[in-house]
């Protein structure tokens, strides 16, 4: 019921304001709430014939009259159709029914006048007053109704004129008023118009001062950035015309220096030779040939840029055996780096040089069966055996095995190259450091107080490789810390290094850094994951300078989790070891002297 009156209402105020459209948009609603309510069909009726849709404001006024015959209205609307359509004989008998609702209503008698004149012009006469009497009579059988209608219609002849004056003159005003009205609302929009326009103009000024104070101090800056360019710009000039004079100076030296490396290339060489025999077994090219059946394709195990690597028999042992390609002078020097770093250290987690063979240049190593690390890491079926807890003890070894190269003496060892496929498994997945063809002992600056170790032609795997080794030629043990981080975020992800350090970072940014977690490692724990992740952007910091030292800062965190990640699995391939015990292969066969311990 209150939408009825709800939808009713505003029915009534579209309609004088005249929009019909809207008012029967309303009616409508209101029928669907009371479908028996014949005021709702007889003002829709109206709006119908408002808009000239008189069929459908005929269909109205009937269905009012057969819901209430005694509703005057219905009756009013009903002829109102039929004398717009010029059925003047319809509307008189339509309006003779609503006579009989209200004998003395005024639209009734009016409506019989204009319908009875029509009717007489249209059979070529004028109406008059006696003919509106007569039809009155025939229609009324009661003389009381009779005598009422005839004075009624005494009085409309009487009140003709001067109410036809007055309608003029208020047909007149309510035009005037509904002009007016017009005029005013439409002053009121454009007063509306006019002063949301003026906002936004003062919006838009306000704006546009603070963009001029915005550029005023950006040309102010931009003049002083200028003026520094423009000095730094006569300090690069000058500094130009140094690096001219010097170039022509380390030219000079270069000269000297070539002469000095091949002079020195040709001692190393003699004291390969004796280290060589002194410190490991000297194999014939023919014991390796028989090892290998004639370095056999079916043995190949692996192939880099400087030769092949093949697994073999010898002496009643599997080994691997490396041959440096041919004709290469780049691989000679690797094969003599390798043969020299090698010689040097011993740990168990660097892989043990068996022996050499100088007349082929070729290495023997122990052989791990496993393969790399990196063969474990793109193959899905050979990852899921790299659990959790087995990746945070390979990240202990190879840390432990960093820390010794680093800490070698008397002069540190870099690797260079550390990257997963020179990470080998053995048959129980603990790994060894392999592969130092381009590791390098450091001596100290007699500039910074550092060691390190400058080249003009930075080697390795550039998305390993330290950013600053290859913009300054300067590789450091910190060198090693960049690469150790990007294996690290390899071995939390399981995925390839390209971009892997960025992806990491926002993902801890966002929260979000379990979504990028290899599942396949497991379950890890949320704890060690952010541990593992924060260490490793650490280690992975474009500036050497911000990366933390292994054995100060990132050793304690990392054999921590080993430990932990030890206890969680009881059944792992490896039983946990006591870094802080020496190895008996650290202690002197025959003094008996304990060498220094660097795997802490």
């Amino acid at each position: 019921m209150l939408l009825l009156t709800v939808y009713t209402r505003a029915g009534n105020e579209f309609f004088k304001q005249k929009k019909y459209q809207e008012a029967a948009m309303h009616y409508t609603e209101a029928m669907k709430n009371n479908p028996k309510d014949p005021r709702v069909f007889s003002s829709r009726a109206q709006c119908h014939i408002h808009l000239g849709a008189l069929s459908e404001g005929l269909d109205d006024a009937d269905k009012c009259i057969a819901l209430d015959p005694t509703f005057l209205q219905g009756y009013l609307g009903k002829a109102k159709v039929q004398f717009l359509m010029s059925n003047y004989e319809n509307a008189l008998a339509t309006y003779l029914e609503g006579l009989k609702c209200d004998p003395n209503n005024l639209k009734v008698l009016d409506g019989l006048r204009r319908c009875a004149a029509c009717i007489k012009r249209a059979n070529g006469g004028d109406a008059t007053a006696e003919d509106l009497r007569e039809i009155l009579g025939n229609f009324h059988s009661n003389d009381d109704l009779h005598n009422k209608l005839q004075k009624s219609m005494d009085e409309a002849s009487v009140f003709k004129n001067e109410a036809s004056d007055e309608r003029l003159k208020r047909i007149e005003s309510e035009r005037m008023a509904r002009t007016l009205e017009d005029m005013y609302l439409s002053q009121v929009e454009q007063r509306k118009e006019t002063e949301e326009s003026l906002l936004r103009v003062q919006q838009e000024f306000e704006q546009l001062k603070i963009q001029k104070e915005e550029v005023t101090k950006e040309l102010q800056k931009a003049n002083e950035h200028n003026e520094n360019l423009q000095g730094q710009l006569l300090a690069s000039r000058e500094h130009h015309d140094w690096l001219l004079s010097e170039h022509d100076h380390l030219l000079h030296e270069r000269d000297n220096a070539v002469r000095e490396v091949e002079e020195l290339r040709q001692k190393r060489g003699q004291m390969l030779s004796v280290l060589v025999t002194a410190m490991h077994c000297e194999f014939s090219l023919s014991e390796l040939e028989s090892a290998t059946r004639n370095f056999s394709s079916s043995l190949k195990i692996g192939e880099g840029g400087f030769g092949c690597v093949y697994r073999g028999i010898l002496r009643n042992m599997t080994v691997a055996v490396k041959v440096l390609r041919p004709g290469s002078l780049q691989g000679q020097s690797q094969f003599e780096q390798e043969v020299s770093i090698l010689s040097r250290v011993r740990h168990p987690h660097l892989v043990t040089l068996l022996g050499t063979c100088s007349e082929s240049s070729t290495l023997v190593y122990e052989f791990l069966p496993n393969g790399s690390l990196e063969d474990f890491l793109v193959c899905s079926d050979k990852r899921q055996t790299l659990t959790w807890q087995v990746r945070i003890r390979i990240i202990a070894e190879i840390c432990s095995a960093l820390i010794f190269l680093h800490r070698n003496k008397p002069h540190p060892v870099v690797h260079g190259d550390l990257k997963p496929a020179n990470i080998l498994l053995d048959v129980n997945l603990v790994s060894k450091l392999s592969d130092f063809g381009i590791s390098h002992l450091l001596i100290q600056s007699s500039t910074n107080n550092t060691t390190l170790y400058r080249t003009m032609h930075p080697m390795g795997t550039p998305l390993y490789m330290d950013p600053e080794f290859l913009s300054t030629g300067e590789l450091t043990p910190q060198s090693d810390v960049y690469s150790f981080g990007i294996v690290v975020l390899r071995l939390l992800t399981g995925r390839p290094p390209v971009g892997i350090r960025k992806i990491v970072e926002d993902a801890m940014e966002e929260g979000d850094l379990n979504s990028l977690i290899d599942i396949a490692a497991g379950e890890w724990p949320d704890v060690q994951v952010e541990q593992l992740a924060y260490v490793a952007l650490r280690c992975t910091e474009l500036s050497r300078r911000c990366r933390p030292d292994l054995s100060d800062e990132v050793w304690n965190i990392v054999a921590a989790m080993r430990d932990a990640a030890t206890l969680s699995s009881p059944s792992s391939s490896r039983p946990a070891q006591d870094e802080n015990c020496v190895p008996s292969y650290f202690i002197c066969p025959i003094s008996q002297v304990r060498t220094c311990e660097t795997c802490l």
